[in-house]
Protein backbone atom coordinates (compact mmCIF):
# COMPACT_ATOMS: atom_id res chain seq x y z
CA UNK A 1 0.00 0.00 0.00
CA UNK A 2 1.09 3.57 -0.68
CA UNK A 3 0.14 6.56 1.47
CA UNK A 4 0.30 9.96 -0.21
CA UNK A 5 0.25 13.15 1.84
CA UNK A 6 0.29 16.82 0.82
CA UNK A 7 2.82 18.67 3.01
CA UNK A 8 1.42 21.72 4.80
CA UNK A 9 4.59 23.28 6.22
CA UNK A 10 8.39 22.98 5.98
CA UNK A 11 9.83 20.35 8.33
CA UNK A 12 11.96 17.22 8.45
CA UNK A 13 10.44 13.94 7.29
CA UNK A 14 11.18 12.51 10.73
CA UNK A 15 8.99 15.17 12.34
CA UNK A 16 6.31 14.72 9.67
CA UNK A 17 6.18 11.00 10.50
CA UNK A 18 5.78 11.74 14.20
CA UNK A 19 3.06 14.37 13.70
CA UNK A 20 1.07 12.00 11.49
CA UNK A 21 1.37 9.03 13.89
CA UNK A 22 3.15 6.87 11.27
CA UNK A 23 5.05 3.98 12.95
CA UNK A 24 8.28 3.25 11.07
CA UNK A 25 7.71 -0.46 11.74
CA UNK A 26 5.05 -0.56 9.00
CA UNK A 27 7.24 1.14 6.37
CA UNK A 28 8.81 -0.86 3.56
CA UNK A 29 12.57 -0.49 3.15
CA UNK A 30 15.42 -1.63 0.95
CA UNK A 31 18.89 -2.45 2.31
CA UNK A 32 19.55 1.11 3.50
CA UNK A 33 16.45 3.29 3.38
CA UNK A 34 12.75 3.36 4.06
CA UNK A 35 10.72 3.64 0.85
CA UNK A 36 9.86 7.31 1.21
CA UNK A 37 9.57 9.43 -1.92
CA UNK A 38 9.18 13.19 -2.22
CA UNK A 39 8.35 14.48 -5.70
CA UNK A 40 9.37 11.04 -7.06
CA UNK A 41 12.83 11.12 -5.41
CA UNK A 42 13.74 8.71 -2.59
CA UNK A 43 14.45 10.46 0.70
CA UNK A 44 15.61 9.61 4.21
CA UNK A 45 13.93 10.65 7.45
CA UNK A 46 16.67 13.28 7.90
CA UNK A 47 15.64 15.12 4.72
CA UNK A 48 13.26 18.07 4.74
CA UNK A 49 10.05 18.76 2.88
CA UNK A 50 8.46 22.02 1.79
CA UNK A 51 4.86 23.21 1.80
CA UNK A 52 3.04 21.74 -1.20
CA UNK A 53 5.34 18.73 -1.61
CA UNK A 54 3.81 15.32 -2.11
CA UNK A 55 5.31 12.71 0.19
CA UNK A 56 4.80 9.00 -0.55
CA UNK A 57 5.19 6.25 2.05
CA UNK A 58 5.25 2.63 0.95
CA UNK A 59 3.91 0.45 3.76
CA UNK A 60 4.00 -3.31 4.19
CA UNK A 61 1.14 -5.46 2.95
CA UNK A 62 -0.67 -7.64 5.46
CA UNK A 63 -1.34 -11.37 5.35
CA UNK A 64 -5.02 -11.93 4.61
CA UNK A 65 -7.36 -13.58 7.10
CA UNK A 66 -7.79 -17.36 6.72
CA UNK A 67 -11.43 -17.14 5.75
CA UNK A 68 -13.04 -18.95 2.83
CA UNK A 69 -13.90 -16.49 0.06
CA UNK A 70 -17.37 -16.75 -1.44
CA UNK A 71 -18.55 -15.14 -4.66
CA UNK A 72 -21.93 -13.67 -3.81
CA UNK A 73 -23.19 -10.10 -4.38
CA UNK A 74 -21.29 -7.42 -2.45
CA UNK A 75 -22.69 -3.89 -2.50
CA UNK A 76 -19.57 -1.67 -2.57
CA UNK A 77 -20.74 1.90 -1.89
CA UNK A 78 -17.30 3.60 -1.74
CA UNK A 79 -13.69 2.55 -2.19
CA UNK A 80 -10.24 4.11 -2.41
CA UNK A 81 -6.68 2.95 -1.67
CA UNK A 82 -7.19 3.08 2.11
CA UNK A 83 -10.88 2.37 2.71
CA UNK A 84 -13.80 0.32 1.51
CA UNK A 85 -17.43 0.91 2.52
CA UNK A 86 -19.99 -1.81 1.83
CA UNK A 87 -23.68 -2.20 2.54
CA UNK A 88 -24.68 -5.24 4.61
CA UNK A 89 -28.20 -6.55 3.96
CA UNK A 90 -30.48 -7.52 6.82
CA UNK A 91 -30.29 -11.12 8.12
CA UNK A 92 -26.64 -11.54 7.07
CA UNK A 93 -23.90 -12.11 9.64
CA UNK A 94 -20.76 -9.99 9.53
CA UNK A 95 -18.14 -12.50 10.68
CA UNK A 96 -17.69 -16.25 10.60
CA UNK A 97 -18.14 -18.42 13.68
CA UNK A 98 -17.82 -22.16 14.30
CA UNK A 99 -21.54 -22.51 13.66
CA UNK A 100 -21.53 -20.14 10.68
CA UNK A 101 -18.25 -20.53 8.71
CA UNK A 102 -19.86 -19.44 5.41
CA UNK A 103 -22.43 -17.04 3.90
CA UNK A 104 -21.23 -14.06 5.94
CA UNK A 105 -20.17 -10.58 4.89
CA UNK A 106 -16.58 -11.61 5.72
CA UNK A 107 -16.72 -14.45 3.17
CA UNK A 108 -17.86 -12.06 0.46
CA UNK A 109 -15.21 -9.48 1.39
CA UNK A 110 -12.39 -12.04 1.32
CA UNK A 111 -13.45 -13.09 -2.18
CA UNK A 112 -13.50 -9.41 -3.23
CA UNK A 113 -10.04 -8.84 -1.71
CA UNK A 114 -8.64 -11.90 -3.50
CA UNK A 115 -10.20 -10.89 -6.81
CA UNK A 116 -8.85 -7.32 -6.58
CA UNK A 117 -5.46 -8.20 -5.00
CA UNK A 118 -6.11 -6.27 -1.78
CA UNK A 119 -3.42 -7.52 0.62
CA UNK A 120 -5.08 -6.79 3.93
CA UNK A 121 -6.86 -8.29 6.89
CA UNK A 122 -10.50 -7.37 7.48
CA UNK A 123 -10.28 -4.27 9.68
CA UNK A 124 -13.89 -3.43 10.57
CA UNK A 125 -14.44 0.10 11.86
CA UNK A 126 -18.00 -0.69 12.94
CA UNK A 127 -20.22 -3.71 13.52
CA UNK A 128 -23.83 -4.18 12.43
CA UNK A 129 -26.09 -6.71 14.15
CA UNK A 130 -27.06 -9.72 11.97
CA UNK A 131 -30.73 -8.71 11.69
CA UNK A 132 -29.96 -5.06 10.81
CA UNK A 133 -28.93 -3.62 7.44
CA UNK A 134 -26.42 -0.82 7.10
CA UNK A 135 -23.13 0.63 5.95
CA UNK A 136 -19.95 -1.09 7.14
CA UNK A 137 -16.59 0.70 6.97
CA UNK A 138 -13.33 -1.22 6.63
CA UNK A 139 -9.74 0.02 6.67
CA UNK A 140 -7.33 -1.70 4.29
CA UNK A 141 -4.52 -1.63 6.86
CA UNK A 142 -4.30 -1.66 10.65
CA UNK A 143 -2.66 1.79 10.53
CA UNK A 144 -5.67 3.25 8.69
CA UNK A 145 -7.95 1.73 11.33
CA UNK A 146 -5.86 3.44 14.02
CA UNK A 147 -6.30 6.77 12.20
CA UNK A 148 -10.07 6.31 12.34
CA UNK A 149 -10.20 5.97 16.10
CA UNK A 150 -10.70 8.09 19.20
CA UNK A 151 -6.94 7.82 19.82
CA UNK A 152 -6.36 10.48 17.17
CA UNK A 153 -9.70 12.26 17.74
CA UNK A 154 -11.13 11.17 14.39
CA UNK A 155 -14.67 10.09 15.17
CA UNK A 156 -16.69 8.14 12.62
CA UNK A 157 -20.39 9.04 12.94
CA UNK A 158 -23.08 6.59 11.88
CA UNK A 159 -26.69 7.63 11.23
CA UNK A 160 -29.56 5.16 11.38
CA UNK A 161 -33.21 5.38 10.42
CA UNK A 162 -35.88 3.34 12.14
CA UNK A 163 -39.63 2.97 12.12
CA UNK A 164 -40.97 2.58 15.66
CA UNK A 165 -44.41 1.73 17.05
CA UNK A 166 -46.42 4.76 18.15
CA UNK A 167 -46.16 8.52 17.74
CA UNK A 168 -43.19 9.70 19.80
CA UNK A 169 -44.29 12.82 21.77
CA UNK A 170 -40.79 14.20 22.41
CA UNK A 171 -39.56 14.96 18.90
CA UNK A 172 -35.85 15.11 19.70
CA UNK A 173 -34.05 13.61 22.69
CA UNK A 174 -30.74 12.16 23.84
CA UNK A 175 -31.22 8.89 25.78
CA UNK A 176 -28.35 8.39 28.25
CA UNK A 177 -29.06 5.12 30.01
CA UNK A 178 -26.63 2.27 30.76
CA UNK A 179 -27.32 -1.16 29.25
CA UNK A 180 -26.32 -4.63 30.47
CA UNK A 181 -27.06 -8.27 29.65
CA UNK A 182 -30.14 -9.84 31.22
CA UNK A 183 -29.61 -12.88 33.45
CA UNK A 184 -28.95 -16.14 31.59
CA UNK A 185 -29.67 -14.55 28.20
CA UNK A 186 -28.06 -12.72 25.30
CA UNK A 187 -30.75 -10.05 25.49
CA UNK A 188 -30.06 -6.62 26.98
CA UNK A 189 -31.85 -4.23 29.32
CA UNK A 190 -31.45 -0.80 30.85
CA UNK A 191 -29.58 -1.31 34.14
CA UNK A 192 -27.54 0.78 36.56
CA UNK A 193 -24.87 -1.94 36.40
CA UNK A 194 -24.60 -1.66 32.61
CA UNK A 195 -22.26 0.17 30.25
CA UNK A 196 -22.79 3.85 29.60
CA UNK A 197 -24.06 4.73 26.11
CA UNK A 198 -26.07 7.41 24.33
CA UNK A 199 -28.81 7.23 21.70
CA UNK A 200 -29.84 10.53 20.10
CA UNK A 201 -33.04 10.42 18.06
CA UNK A 202 -35.04 12.92 16.01
CA UNK A 203 -38.53 12.37 14.60
CA UNK A 204 -38.39 12.70 10.80
CA UNK A 205 -42.00 11.82 9.92
CA UNK A 206 -45.12 10.74 11.77
CA UNK A 207 -47.82 8.31 10.71
CA UNK A 208 -51.07 7.29 12.41
CA UNK A 209 -49.51 4.52 14.52
CA UNK A 210 -45.80 4.82 13.75
CA UNK A 211 -42.87 7.25 13.61
CA UNK A 212 -39.80 7.43 11.35
CA UNK A 213 -36.71 8.42 13.34
CA UNK A 214 -33.17 9.50 12.54
CA UNK A 215 -30.77 8.11 15.16
CA UNK A 216 -27.12 8.62 16.14
CA UNK A 217 -25.30 6.70 18.87
CA UNK A 218 -22.22 7.09 21.07
CA UNK A 219 -20.27 4.28 22.74
CA UNK A 220 -22.38 1.84 20.72
CA UNK A 221 -22.99 -1.52 22.35
CA UNK A 222 -24.98 -4.58 21.29
CA UNK A 223 -28.76 -3.97 20.87
CA UNK A 224 -28.36 -0.37 22.07
CA UNK A 225 -30.91 1.32 19.78
CA UNK A 226 -33.40 -1.54 20.16
CA UNK A 227 -33.20 -1.50 23.97
CA UNK A 228 -33.34 2.29 24.37
CA UNK A 229 -36.40 2.68 22.13
CA UNK A 230 -38.21 -0.30 23.67
CA UNK A 231 -37.47 1.03 27.18
CA UNK A 232 -39.68 4.05 26.43
CA UNK A 233 -42.40 1.86 24.84
CA UNK A 234 -41.54 2.82 21.26
CA UNK A 235 -39.99 -0.45 20.04
CA UNK A 236 -38.75 -0.82 16.48
CA UNK A 237 -41.09 -2.44 13.98
CA UNK A 238 -40.07 -6.04 13.25
CA UNK A 239 -37.80 -6.33 16.28
CA UNK A 240 -38.29 -9.97 17.28
CA UNK A 241 -36.45 -9.47 20.58
CA UNK A 242 -37.97 -6.33 22.08
CA UNK A 243 -41.25 -5.70 20.21
CA UNK A 244 -44.02 -8.20 21.04
CA UNK A 245 -46.28 -6.98 18.19
CA UNK A 246 -46.44 -8.92 14.91
CA UNK A 247 -46.00 -7.07 11.62
CA UNK A 248 -46.12 -7.96 7.93
CA UNK A 249 -42.34 -7.50 7.58
CA UNK A 250 -39.60 -10.12 7.37
CA UNK A 251 -36.95 -7.96 9.04
CA UNK A 252 -36.41 -5.25 11.64
CA UNK A 253 -36.94 -1.74 10.25
CA UNK A 254 -33.60 -0.35 11.44
CA UNK A 255 -30.98 0.66 8.87
CA UNK A 256 -27.54 2.31 9.06
CA UNK A 257 -27.90 4.55 6.03
CA UNK A 258 -25.19 7.23 6.49
CA UNK A 259 -21.58 7.50 7.67
CA UNK A 260 -19.58 10.72 8.18
CA UNK A 261 -15.88 11.15 8.94
CA UNK A 262 -12.69 13.02 8.02
CA UNK A 263 -10.60 10.98 5.59
CA UNK A 264 -7.52 9.76 7.49
CA UNK A 265 -5.08 10.61 4.66
CA UNK A 266 -6.62 13.35 2.48
CA UNK A 267 -8.45 15.00 5.44
CA UNK A 268 -11.48 15.45 3.16
CA UNK A 269 -14.88 15.57 4.89
CA UNK A 270 -16.61 12.37 3.82
CA UNK A 271 -20.37 11.78 3.85
CA UNK A 272 -21.46 8.43 2.41
CA UNK A 273 -25.16 7.53 2.10
CA UNK A 274 -27.18 4.52 0.99
CA UNK A 275 -30.87 4.57 -0.03
CA UNK A 276 -33.31 3.18 2.51
CA UNK A 277 -34.27 -0.45 1.91
CA UNK A 278 -37.39 -1.38 -0.02
CA UNK A 279 -38.90 -2.85 3.16
CA UNK A 280 -39.18 0.68 4.64
CA UNK A 281 -41.10 2.19 1.71
CA UNK A 282 -43.33 -0.88 1.41
CA UNK A 283 -44.25 -0.70 5.10
CA UNK A 284 -44.91 3.05 4.93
Amino acid sequence: MELIYRVKKPETIKRFIKENYIPTSILERDDKHYKIFVNQQIKSTKDTVRKGDKIHFHIKDEIMDKIIGQAFPLDVVYEDDQLIIVYKPANVRMMITKKHPKNTLANALIHYYQKNNIQSKLHFINRVDPDISGLVVLAKHKFIKFLLSDKVNNEVIFDYQAIVSGQVPVKSFNICLPISKTNNSNLREVSEQGKECETNYRVVKEFKKFSLLNIQVKNKITHQIKVHMAHFDYPIVGDKYYNPEQFSVDRILLDGYKVSFKHPITEEDMIIKHPLPKAFSEFI
